[in-house]
Protein backbone atom coordinates (compact mmCIF):
# COMPACT_ATOMS: atom_id res chain seq x y z
CA UNK A 1 0.00 0.00 0.00
CA UNK A 2 2.78 2.44 0.93
CA UNK A 3 4.52 1.79 -2.40
CA UNK A 4 1.42 3.12 -4.16
CA UNK A 5 1.01 6.06 -1.77
CA UNK A 6 4.68 7.00 -2.11
CA UNK A 7 4.67 6.97 -5.90
CA UNK A 8 5.63 10.45 -7.22
CA UNK A 9 2.67 10.50 -9.60
CA UNK A 10 0.24 9.89 -6.72
CA UNK A 11 1.76 12.83 -4.85
CA UNK A 12 1.44 15.14 -7.85
CA UNK A 13 -2.16 14.06 -8.42
CA UNK A 14 -2.95 14.55 -4.74
CA UNK A 15 -1.38 18.02 -4.65
CA UNK A 16 -3.13 19.08 -7.86
CA UNK A 17 -6.49 17.78 -6.65
CA UNK A 18 -6.02 19.49 -3.27
CA UNK A 19 -5.25 22.85 -4.86
CA UNK A 20 -8.26 22.46 -7.14
CA UNK A 21 -10.60 21.64 -4.27
CA UNK A 22 -9.20 24.52 -2.20
CA UNK A 23 -10.40 27.00 -4.82
CA UNK A 24 -13.52 28.77 -3.45
CA UNK A 25 -16.21 26.88 -5.35
CA UNK A 26 -19.87 27.78 -4.90
CA UNK A 27 -21.21 24.76 -3.03
CA UNK A 28 -24.53 24.04 -1.35
CA UNK A 29 -24.83 22.15 1.89
CA UNK A 30 -22.97 22.64 5.15
CA UNK A 31 -21.38 19.21 5.24
CA UNK A 32 -20.50 19.28 1.53
CA UNK A 33 -18.46 22.44 2.09
CA UNK A 34 -16.89 21.00 5.23
CA UNK A 35 -15.84 17.76 3.52
CA UNK A 36 -14.41 19.63 0.50
CA UNK A 37 -12.28 21.88 2.73
CA UNK A 38 -11.06 18.91 4.80
CA UNK A 39 -10.27 16.92 1.65
CA UNK A 40 -8.42 19.87 0.08
CA UNK A 41 -6.17 20.27 3.15
CA UNK A 42 -5.67 16.49 3.38
CA UNK A 43 -4.57 16.12 -0.24
CA UNK A 44 -2.28 19.14 -0.14
CA UNK A 45 -0.56 17.98 3.07
CA UNK A 46 -0.08 14.55 1.48
CA UNK A 47 1.15 16.09 -1.80
CA UNK A 48 3.62 18.53 -0.23
CA UNK A 49 5.40 15.86 1.84
CA UNK A 50 8.05 14.70 -0.72
CA UNK A 51 9.21 18.31 -1.18
CA UNK A 52 9.34 18.87 2.59
CA UNK A 53 11.39 15.68 3.02
CA UNK A 54 13.88 16.85 0.36
CA UNK A 55 14.09 20.23 2.13
CA UNK A 56 14.73 18.51 5.48
CA UNK A 57 17.73 16.65 4.06
CA UNK A 58 19.10 19.83 2.45
CA UNK A 59 18.94 21.92 5.65
CA UNK A 60 19.90 19.09 8.01
CA UNK A 61 16.57 18.93 9.85
CA UNK A 62 17.02 15.25 10.70
CA UNK A 63 16.13 13.36 13.86
CA UNK A 64 18.85 11.06 15.16
CA UNK A 65 17.89 7.92 17.12
CA UNK A 66 18.98 7.66 20.76
CA UNK A 67 18.02 5.80 23.93
CA UNK A 68 15.14 8.21 24.71
CA UNK A 69 13.43 7.74 21.36
CA UNK A 70 11.38 4.94 19.86
CA UNK A 71 12.65 5.18 16.28
CA UNK A 72 15.93 3.55 15.14
CA UNK A 73 16.64 5.37 11.85
CA UNK A 74 17.62 8.92 10.85
CA UNK A 75 14.33 10.62 9.94
CA UNK A 76 13.36 14.08 8.61
CA UNK A 77 11.70 16.07 11.39
CA UNK A 78 9.95 19.03 9.73
CA UNK A 79 7.02 17.12 8.22
CA UNK A 80 4.64 19.51 9.97
CA UNK A 81 5.60 22.13 7.40
CA UNK A 82 3.38 20.34 4.88
CA UNK A 83 0.46 20.64 7.32
CA UNK A 84 1.06 24.38 7.77
CA UNK A 85 1.19 24.94 4.01
CA UNK A 86 -1.96 22.90 3.38
CA UNK A 87 -4.03 24.50 6.15
CA UNK A 88 -3.01 28.07 5.35
CA UNK A 89 -3.59 27.74 1.61
CA UNK A 90 -7.05 26.33 2.33
CA UNK A 91 -7.87 29.10 4.81
CA UNK A 92 -6.45 31.86 2.61
CA UNK A 93 -8.58 30.87 -0.36
CA UNK A 94 -11.83 30.25 1.51
CA UNK A 95 -12.13 32.55 4.52
CA UNK A 96 -13.13 36.16 5.00
CA UNK A 97 -10.81 36.82 7.91
CA UNK A 98 -12.31 38.34 11.04
CA UNK A 99 -9.90 40.19 13.32
CA UNK A 100 -9.99 37.22 15.71
CA UNK A 101 -9.16 34.69 12.98
CA UNK A 102 -6.31 36.93 11.79
CA UNK A 103 -4.94 36.88 15.33
CA UNK A 104 -5.18 33.10 15.54
CA UNK A 105 -3.53 32.48 12.15
CA UNK A 106 -0.74 35.07 12.50
CA UNK A 107 0.14 34.01 16.04
CA UNK A 108 0.20 30.33 15.00
CA UNK A 109 2.50 31.15 12.08
CA UNK A 110 4.88 33.00 14.43
CA UNK A 111 5.03 30.00 16.76
CA UNK A 112 5.37 27.60 13.83
CA UNK A 113 8.18 29.65 12.23
CA UNK A 114 10.15 29.76 15.50
CA UNK A 115 9.70 26.01 15.89
CA UNK A 116 10.85 25.43 12.29
CA UNK A 117 14.04 27.34 13.06
CA UNK A 118 14.40 25.31 16.27
CA UNK A 119 14.05 22.04 14.31
CA UNK A 120 16.87 23.14 12.00
CA UNK A 121 19.28 25.13 14.21
CA UNK A 122 17.96 24.70 17.80
CA UNK A 123 16.77 27.59 19.92
CA UNK A 124 17.02 28.06 23.66
CA UNK A 125 13.91 27.49 25.76
CA UNK A 126 13.88 31.18 26.75
CA UNK A 127 13.75 32.37 23.11
CA UNK A 128 10.96 29.90 22.32
CA UNK A 129 9.00 31.09 25.36
CA UNK A 130 9.60 34.72 24.32
CA UNK A 131 8.20 33.94 20.86
CA UNK A 132 5.14 32.30 22.38
CA UNK A 133 4.57 35.39 24.57
CA UNK A 134 4.77 37.60 21.45
CA UNK A 135 2.21 35.37 19.72
CA UNK A 136 0.05 35.57 22.86
CA UNK A 137 0.17 39.35 22.67
CA UNK A 138 -1.23 39.19 19.13
CA UNK A 139 -4.08 36.96 20.35
CA UNK A 140 -4.91 39.38 23.15
CA UNK A 141 -4.79 42.48 20.93
CA UNK A 142 -7.16 40.87 18.41
CA UNK A 143 -9.66 39.98 21.15
CA UNK A 144 -8.99 36.24 21.42
CA UNK A 145 -9.17 35.51 25.13
CA UNK A 146 -11.41 33.75 27.62
CA UNK A 147 -14.48 35.70 28.78
CA UNK A 148 -15.93 34.95 32.20
CA UNK A 149 -14.83 37.61 34.71
CA UNK A 150 -16.43 40.99 35.53
CA UNK A 151 -15.69 43.79 33.06
CA UNK A 152 -13.19 45.57 35.32
CA UNK A 153 -9.38 45.84 35.20
CA UNK A 154 -8.70 42.88 37.49
CA UNK A 155 -11.28 40.74 35.66
CA UNK A 156 -9.66 41.38 32.29
CA UNK A 157 -6.21 40.74 33.77
CA UNK A 158 -7.40 37.41 35.16
CA UNK A 159 -8.85 36.46 31.76
CA UNK A 160 -5.56 37.26 30.02
CA UNK A 161 -3.55 35.21 32.54
CA UNK A 162 -5.82 32.16 32.23
CA UNK A 163 -5.80 32.46 28.42
CA UNK A 164 -1.98 32.50 28.46
CA UNK A 165 -1.82 29.41 30.67
CA UNK A 166 -4.37 27.62 28.48
CA UNK A 167 -2.78 28.34 25.09
CA UNK A 168 0.85 27.77 26.14
CA UNK A 169 -0.15 24.79 28.27
CA UNK A 170 -2.12 23.03 25.52
CA UNK A 171 0.58 23.79 22.94
CA UNK A 172 3.27 22.20 25.10
CA UNK A 173 0.99 19.35 26.20
CA UNK A 174 0.34 18.44 22.59
CA UNK A 175 4.04 18.72 21.79
CA UNK A 176 4.80 16.30 24.65
CA UNK A 177 2.51 13.68 23.09
CA UNK A 178 4.38 13.71 19.78
CA UNK A 179 6.43 10.69 20.79
CA UNK A 180 5.41 7.72 18.62
CA UNK A 181 4.40 7.31 15.01
CA UNK A 182 0.96 8.60 14.14
CA UNK A 183 -0.06 9.72 17.63
CA UNK A 184 0.11 13.52 17.36
CA UNK A 185 -1.53 13.70 13.94
CA UNK A 186 -4.24 11.19 14.84
CA UNK A 187 -4.98 13.01 18.12
CA UNK A 188 -5.06 16.40 16.35
CA UNK A 189 -7.44 15.01 13.71
CA UNK A 190 -9.71 13.58 16.42
CA UNK A 191 -9.63 16.76 18.50
CA UNK A 192 -10.40 18.99 15.50
CA UNK A 193 -13.25 16.74 14.36
CA UNK A 194 -14.75 16.83 17.86
CA UNK A 195 -14.34 20.61 17.99
CA UNK A 196 -15.97 20.79 14.56
CA UNK A 197 -18.94 18.74 15.76
CA UNK A 198 -19.18 20.99 18.81
CA UNK A 199 -19.16 24.04 16.51
CA UNK A 200 -21.92 22.51 14.38
CA UNK A 201 -23.87 21.63 17.55
CA UNK A 202 -23.65 25.27 18.66
CA UNK A 203 -24.44 26.81 15.25
CA UNK A 204 -20.93 28.13 14.41
CA UNK A 205 -20.64 27.44 10.69
CA UNK A 206 -17.27 29.04 9.98
CA UNK A 207 -15.79 27.49 13.10
CA UNK A 208 -16.88 24.10 11.71
CA UNK A 209 -15.08 24.85 8.41
CA UNK A 210 -11.97 25.99 10.27
CA UNK A 211 -11.84 22.88 12.46
CA UNK A 212 -12.32 20.50 9.53
CA UNK A 213 -9.66 22.23 7.42
CA UNK A 214 -7.22 21.78 10.31
CA UNK A 215 -8.32 18.16 10.76
CA UNK A 216 -7.75 17.50 7.06
CA UNK A 217 -4.22 18.93 7.20
CA UNK A 218 -3.32 16.79 10.22
CA UNK A 219 -4.82 13.69 8.59
CA UNK A 220 -2.79 14.29 5.42
CA UNK A 221 0.42 13.81 7.38
CA UNK A 222 -0.53 10.33 8.63
CA UNK A 223 0.38 8.33 5.45
CA UNK A 224 4.02 9.38 5.91
CA UNK A 225 4.16 8.94 9.66
CA UNK A 226 1.72 6.25 10.85
CA UNK A 227 3.90 3.34 9.73
CA UNK A 228 4.58 0.51 12.12
CA UNK A 229 6.07 -2.29 10.01
CA UNK A 230 8.30 0.08 8.05
CA UNK A 231 10.11 3.26 9.23
CA UNK A 232 8.24 6.55 9.16
CA UNK A 233 9.22 8.80 6.25
CA UNK A 234 9.03 11.91 8.41
CA UNK A 235 8.16 13.21 11.86
CA UNK A 236 5.82 16.09 12.59
CA UNK A 237 8.58 17.94 14.44
CA UNK A 238 8.19 20.91 16.74
CA UNK A 239 7.12 22.95 13.71
CA UNK A 240 4.05 20.76 13.26
CA UNK A 241 3.19 19.93 16.86
CA UNK A 242 3.45 23.50 18.16
CA UNK A 243 1.51 24.88 15.19
CA UNK A 244 -1.31 22.37 15.57
CA UNK A 245 -1.35 22.69 19.35
CA UNK A 246 -1.48 26.49 19.16
CA UNK A 247 -4.22 26.51 16.53
CA UNK A 248 -6.38 24.06 18.48
CA UNK A 249 -5.93 25.92 21.78
CA UNK A 250 -6.68 29.31 20.17
CA UNK A 251 -9.76 27.96 18.36
CA UNK A 252 -11.09 26.68 21.70
CA UNK A 253 -10.74 30.20 23.13
CA UNK A 254 -12.15 31.95 20.03
CA UNK A 255 -15.31 29.82 19.84
CA UNK A 256 -18.62 30.61 21.50
CA UNK A 257 -19.49 27.23 23.02
CA UNK A 258 -22.44 28.11 25.24
CA UNK A 259 -24.43 31.14 26.41
CA UNK A 260 -25.53 29.41 29.63
CA UNK A 261 -22.61 30.41 31.84
CA UNK A 262 -18.85 29.91 31.97
CA UNK A 263 -19.00 26.32 33.26
CA UNK A 264 -20.95 25.03 30.26
CA UNK A 265 -19.05 27.29 27.84
CA UNK A 266 -15.63 25.93 28.74
CA UNK A 267 -16.40 22.44 30.04
CA UNK A 268 -16.85 21.18 26.44
CA UNK A 269 -13.37 22.18 25.21
CA UNK A 270 -11.86 21.00 28.51
CA UNK A 271 -13.26 17.51 27.95
CA UNK A 272 -12.15 17.42 24.31
CA UNK A 273 -8.59 18.42 25.29
CA UNK A 274 -8.59 16.34 28.47
CA UNK A 275 -6.18 13.64 27.24
CA UNK A 276 -3.49 16.27 26.62
CA UNK A 277 -4.26 18.01 29.92
CA UNK A 278 -4.13 14.74 31.84
CA UNK A 279 -0.80 13.70 30.31
CA UNK A 280 0.77 17.10 31.01
CA UNK A 281 -0.42 17.25 34.64
CA UNK A 282 0.44 13.63 35.40
CA UNK A 283 3.96 13.75 33.96
CA UNK A 284 4.67 17.17 35.52
CA UNK A 285 3.64 16.03 39.00
CA UNK A 286 5.60 12.78 38.64
CA UNK A 287 8.74 14.60 37.47
CA UNK A 288 8.57 17.11 40.32
CA UNK A 289 8.15 14.25 42.82
CA UNK A 290 11.20 12.49 41.34
CA UNK A 291 13.21 15.74 41.38
CA UNK A 292 13.73 15.69 37.59
CA UNK A 293 12.13 19.12 37.11
CA UNK A 294 12.75 22.12 39.38
CA UNK A 295 11.86 25.15 37.24
CA UNK A 296 10.00 26.24 34.08
CA UNK A 297 13.06 25.94 31.85
CA UNK A 298 13.72 22.35 32.93
CA UNK A 299 10.01 21.56 32.44
CA UNK A 300 10.12 22.78 28.83
CA UNK A 301 13.46 21.11 27.98
CA UNK A 302 12.93 17.78 29.79
CA UNK A 303 12.55 14.76 27.52
CA UNK A 304 11.57 11.45 29.09
CA UNK A 305 9.80 8.18 28.43
CA UNK A 306 7.05 8.69 31.01
CA UNK A 307 4.14 9.96 28.89
CA UNK A 308 0.82 8.19 28.45
CA UNK A 309 1.91 6.44 25.25
CA UNK A 310 5.12 5.20 26.89
CA UNK A 311 3.13 3.83 29.86
CA UNK A 312 0.69 2.02 27.55
CA UNK A 313 3.61 0.49 25.69
CA UNK A 314 5.05 -0.47 29.07
CA UNK A 315 1.84 -2.43 29.69
CA UNK A 316 2.47 -4.41 26.50
CA UNK A 317 0.79 -2.31 23.79
CA UNK A 318 2.42 -1.87 20.41
CA UNK A 319 2.81 1.64 18.97
CA UNK A 320 -0.31 1.19 16.84
CA UNK A 321 -2.33 -0.11 19.80
CA UNK A 322 -1.19 2.78 22.01
CA UNK A 323 -2.27 5.28 19.33
CA UNK A 324 -5.68 3.62 18.94
CA UNK A 325 -6.22 3.53 22.71
CA UNK A 326 -5.35 7.21 23.20
CA UNK A 327 -7.55 8.25 20.27
CA UNK A 328 -10.27 6.06 21.79
CA UNK A 329 -9.85 7.81 25.17
CA UNK A 330 -10.19 11.17 23.41
CA UNK A 331 -13.35 10.07 21.61
CA UNK A 332 -15.00 8.62 24.73
CA UNK A 333 -14.48 11.77 26.79
CA UNK A 334 -14.83 14.19 23.87
CA UNK A 335 -18.21 12.86 22.76
CA UNK A 336 -19.50 13.64 26.25
CA UNK A 337 -18.68 17.28 25.50
CA UNK A 338 -21.26 17.29 22.71
CA UNK A 339 -23.98 16.22 25.13
CA UNK A 340 -22.78 18.61 27.81
CA UNK A 341 -23.33 21.99 26.09
CA UNK A 342 -27.13 21.60 25.92
CA UNK A 343 -27.64 19.61 29.12
CA UNK A 344 -28.97 20.86 32.46
CA UNK A 345 -26.26 21.94 34.91
CA UNK A 346 -26.73 18.80 37.05
CA UNK A 347 -25.94 16.61 34.04
CA UNK A 348 -22.88 18.76 33.32
CA UNK A 349 -21.50 18.04 36.80
CA UNK A 350 -22.25 14.33 36.36
CA UNK A 351 -20.34 14.22 33.06
CA UNK A 352 -17.41 16.09 34.61
CA UNK A 353 -17.47 13.65 37.55
CA UNK A 354 -17.45 10.72 35.14
CA UNK A 355 -14.36 12.17 33.47
CA UNK A 356 -12.58 12.50 36.83
CA UNK A 357 -13.32 8.82 37.57
CA UNK A 358 -12.03 7.80 34.14
CA UNK A 359 -8.73 9.62 34.58
CA UNK A 360 -8.34 8.36 38.14
CA UNK A 361 -8.47 4.80 36.78
CA UNK A 362 -5.98 5.79 34.04
CA UNK A 363 -3.65 7.25 36.69
CA UNK A 364 -3.64 3.92 38.54
CA UNK A 365 -2.84 2.07 35.30
CA UNK A 366 0.03 4.48 34.53
CA UNK A 367 1.36 3.95 38.04
CA UNK A 368 1.38 0.18 37.50
CA UNK A 369 3.14 0.66 34.18
CA UNK A 370 5.76 2.86 35.85
CA UNK A 371 6.41 0.24 38.54
CA UNK A 372 7.29 -2.25 35.81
Amino acid sequence: MFQLLDHPLMRIVGLSAGLTLAFPWTLHGLFTQSIVLALAAFLMAYGFMPYVIVLAHKVGALDMPDTRRVHTMITPRIGGLSVILAVNITLFLNFNYSIELKGVCISALIVGSLSLWDDIHELSASIKLLGQLLALGILMVTGVHIHFAPDVWWGETLEYIITAFWVIGITNAFNFLDGINGLASALATTTCLLMGLLAWHTGQTYMLFLCLALAGGALGFLPDNARYNTPARSFLGDVGSTYLGWMMAAIAVMGDWSSDGAIKAYAGPLLIFSVMIFDMIHTTVARIQRGDVRNMREWIEYVGRDHLHHRLMGLGCSQAQAVMLIVGFSCVVGLAALALVKSPIFSVWLLLGQTVVFYTILTVLMGRAASR
